[in-house]
């Protein structure tokens, strides 16, 4: 397990996740830290900025989540909670369309040159049809499936390595307040998925921002998430949730929906109710074809779990009690020629902390929420390699000190203030000129 020190006067907390079966981890700690800039290399490529809101055609509810790309090339995106996208691709890519897809509804491209200048287009999907006569309908028990489906991984995922460029966020909240935020540009060597090799990934670039007044008890800070982050590709790791063969869990076929115009079947998955250790629960999104895996949200189950805190919490002051309250996870993946690639992933771990001696009955308690994640923003094929040990990010790095080596306002352009309640595509859309491969 990953330890982290607890910095404050004499205090000393260690926090950490357990993986079940290999251990998935999120670690944080508690710090206040200072800014540096260094100057590193930016893009000059020339880019055409397009901005335009995904929602269901009936209903006009915004879509969150949908994937949004460009075709003919790897530049990809996702819709905020409020169905909003941003990219800015290179010039050459104007005549392209841009397609976008999302669960239950029929797939849309539409060409990029009509959404360019426009800053207020609104993109309306359908909900999509499925012919069920050409599909084997399934009900009931889901195991088989899921088995097959880990089955079929090194057949569904690509065998050769390949090349990834990132954007990652981490953010750490008191209650409604942000106490920090990092945000970072990701160069990503993606291993084979027949490999037992671990990704590899590096800061391009980087920054952060805090709001810590002298009334916060108690400061965090992340260890490990860009690592953890890349640990959620279940398709890579899928004993982290599944043990060897998905012993533990219940599977039931929910039904089949639609997604980037293919059926999928959506599968429930629960723990065994006789079986005491903290497991998991969630969907499963498995493309009917070819049982790949297109997506997974699930919650590790420590809500009402006295026990849970220990999952978490390695050390921690006597006069201090902390009990987790929710953790949430979604991981995502797009087909290209075949082939599944990860293409996003996200994580919510809700905390509740009150001291002994100040909260009555927990009256004046605190609710911290730790979050990340990290959305996969152009790949790659040619020139793939590893990384230099030295500039290979560890999971024991906290990624709110390294980006202090790697920052340069001029890079971020007009962006030059952290937007913490915006969604990771806010941030994307002024930062995706510098989310593509570079020469």
């Amino acid at each position: 397990m990953l330890l982290v020190n607890y910095i404050q006067k004499n205090l000393d907390i260690t926090i950490t996740m357990k993986k079940i079966k290999l251990l998935l981890i999120l670690a944080s700690s508690f710090l206040l830290f200072q800014t540096q800039i260094v100057v590193a290399q930016q893009s000059t490529e020339a880019t055409i900025p397009i901005r335009a809101r995904v929602v269901a055609d009936d209903s006009r509810t915004p879509l969150e989540y949908a994937s949004v790309s460009i075709t003919n090339t790897n530049i990809s995106t996702v819709t905020n909670q409020d169905g909003y996208f941003s990219l800015r691709i290179p010039e050459s890519a104007k005549n392209y369309k841009l397609k976008v897809e999302h669960l239950g509804y029929k797939n849309i491209a539409i060409p990029v040159i009509t959404l360019i200048g426009k800053d207020d287009s609104v993109i309306r999907m359908t909900v999509g049809s499925i012919q069920l006569d050409e599909i084997e309908v399934l009900t009931g028990d889901g195991g088989d499936l899921v088995r097959e489906a880990l089955r079929s991984i090194t057949i569904n995922y690509e065998e050769d390595p390949n090349m990834m460029v990132a954007f990652y966020r981490e953010a750490i909240k008191k209650g409604s307040r942000h106490l920090s935020l990092v945000e970072a540009v990701l160069d990503i060597y993606k291993a084979s998925y027949k490999s037992f090799r671990n990704d590899q990934a590096r800061i391009y670039i980087g920054r952060k921002a805090t709001d810590i007044s002298a009334k916060d008890t108690v400061f965090m800070k992340f260890q490990g998430g860009i690592s953890d982050a890349l640990m959620l590709d279940i398709a890579k790791h899928p004993e982290i949730v599944f043990g060897e063969a998905g012993e533990g869990y219940h599977f039931n076929i929910e039904g089949v929906i639609t997604m980037d115009d293919r059926p999928h079947y959506v599968i429930d998955f629960f723990p065994y109710s006789n079986i005491d250790e903290i497991l998991f629960r969630g969907k499963i999104y498995l493309d009917v074809e070819s049982l790949a895996f297109k997506r997974m949200e699930f919650n590790m189950n420590v809500e009402g779990r006295k026990d849970a805190a220990a999952i978490f919490i390695k050390r921690k002051p006597s006069s201090m009690r902390i009990s987790a309250e929710s953790a949430k996870y979604v991981v995502d993946y797009v087909e290209r020629n075949g082939k599944w690639y990860f293409n996003y992933s996200g994580t919510e771990v809700q905390f509740k902390v009150r001291w002994r001696k100040r909260s009555f009955f927990g009256l004046f308690s605190s609710n911290y929420t730790v979050f990340s994640e990290i959305a996969v923003t152009d790949r790659y094929e040619d020139d793939v390699q590893r990384f230099p040990r030295s500039e290979r990010i560890r999971s024991t790095d906290v990624i709110a000190e390294k980006v202090e080596y790697f920052q340069d306002p001029e890079f971020w352009g007009d962006y030059t203030v952290i937007e913490p309640d915006a969604e990771i595509t806010n941030a994307i859309k002024r930062l995706s000129d510098k989310l593509l491969r570079r020469e």
